[in-house]
Formats: structure tokens, C-alpha cells, sequence
């Protein structure tokens, strides 16, 4: 019995490690379902605004940032195992619909390490797997309205 349990154990913790480096954060509030992230993307902050009228997506992706000895403003950003010191802006690679629509999406320069996405022409309940910079956000907002989606890559 103790050998039956112990290979099941070693398998279950074999099948664990390769595993892809989703981390399971399935957050589930009444507006939205955040299903998972890579574990590179230290924060995700989904934001419906409760006054607005209109039905739009913003999606602001940029990169921690530390502060070196001279009071100056670094940026490493991490894409697959690299470390980049001082990239370009981070780019959404590729959207995949799951769940409703968008017409349209437009991107801008915010700072030199974070850009902003417009996307309208939305359809609700809108679930979307977002890939950029070699990591991967899915989540599905439910409700419509405008909505203010902020990620943060670790450093």
C-alpha cells in the first residue's frame, strides 16, 4: 500500500513540473474572471468604471521598475529566460477571442516601458487569452461597461 501510494505521489509531482508556467489565480468577482497568468506578471488589475457609459477596453502593460544607487530608473524586463535592459515598449503579440468580440484595437506609447491598448467595438461577456512579451493573461469580464485592465511584469 505505502509503494501504491509513494508512485502515485512521484507521478503526481513529475506531471506538476512540466507543466507549462501558468500559475492557477482563478479570481471570480460578480465583473470579471481572472482565469490565469504567467508567472512572470507580478500584478493584474481589472477595473470596471461604474460612472461611464461606454464600452471600452484599455489594456496597459508595463514593467517594474528599480531604483539604482544614483537615484536613476532602470528597467529589466524579462522575455522567455533574457533579461533586456532598457527595451522598447511591450507588445501584444496575439489576442485570442474565447468568448464575444472586439472591432478594434489601437496601441500608444505611455512611457518608455509600458503601452496602452484601445480596444472597442466590444461584445459582452468578453473573454480574452492575451500573449505579449512571452507571457499569457487570460480573463473574461462579464459585465459591460469600460473597463481599465493594468499589468505589471516582474522585475
Amino acid at each position: 500500500m505505502l509503494v501504491l501510494f509513494l508512485s502515485i505521489s512521484y507521478i503526481a509531482n513529475s506531471a506538476e513540473k512540466s507543466l507549462p508556467a501558468l500559475t492557477d489565480t482563478l479570481k471570480k468577482t460578480d465583473q470579471y474572471l481572472l482565469f490565469n497568468k504567467t508567472a512572470n506578471i507580478e500584478e493584474v488589475n481589472l477595473i470596471k468604471n461604474k460612472k461611464s457609459k461606454d464600452q471600452i477596453l484599455y489594456i496597459k502593460i508595463g514593467f517594474a521598475k528599480t531604483e539604482s544607487n544614483s537615484n536613476t530608473v532602470k528597467t529589466a524586463i524579462l522575455q522567455g529566460n533574457k533579461q533586456y535592459q532598457d527595451a522598447n515598449n511591450p507588445t501584444i503579440s496575439e489576442v485570442k477571442i474565447l468568448k464575444g468580440k472586439y472591432e478594434d484595437m489601437k496601441a500608444e506609447t505611455v512611457t518608455k516601458t509600458s503601452t496602452l491598448y484601445t480596444l472597442t467595438g466590444l461584445e459582452f461577456p468578453l473573454r480574452l487569452n492575451i500573449m505579449f512579451m512571452g507571457e499569457t493573461l487570460d480573463f473574461e469580464l462579464l459585465e459591460p461597461g469600460k473597463w481599465d485592465v493594468d499589468l505589471i511584469l516582474k522585475k
